[in-house]
């Protein structure tokens, strides 16, 4: 009778190695699946802003090339080079309106 239960005892604990075996290799098999899922959300992700900010690049560079073909140069007296990039119609737009104030020479008492 004591053999009887061992060898129960031994196929419950062997059965339950076997159960606890496949639980784990399945949950490792989730979490490997998870990784993979967020990694490749990661590059994907990655790939969207490399694309976007290579888009922006594209659009500024045309930009600046398109303001560089209206830029103006002005050598002053120094032999200094001013490069002017504002657009004709903002050349000569005013920077502060008259309503802001005068220059004040300070006097220290």
């Amino acid at each position: 009778m004591l053999k009887g239960i061992l060898g129960f005892l031994l196929f419950v604990f062997v059965f339950a190695i076997f159960i606890l075996l496949l639980t784990g290799s399945f949950i490792l098999k989730k979490i490997r699946e998870f990784r993979k899922a967020a990694e490749q959300a990661a590059d994907q992700q990655a790939f969207n802003y490399r694309t976007e900010t290579g888009r922006q690049r594209q659009q500024y560079s045309n930009r600046q090339r398109a303001q560089s073909d209206q830029s103006t140069r002005t050598t002053t007296a120094t032999g200094e080079t001013i490069i002017d990039n504002r657009q004709q119609k903002r050349e000569n737009k005013k920077i502060f309106d008259d309503s802001d104030g005068e220059y004040v020479e300070f006097e220290e008492a």
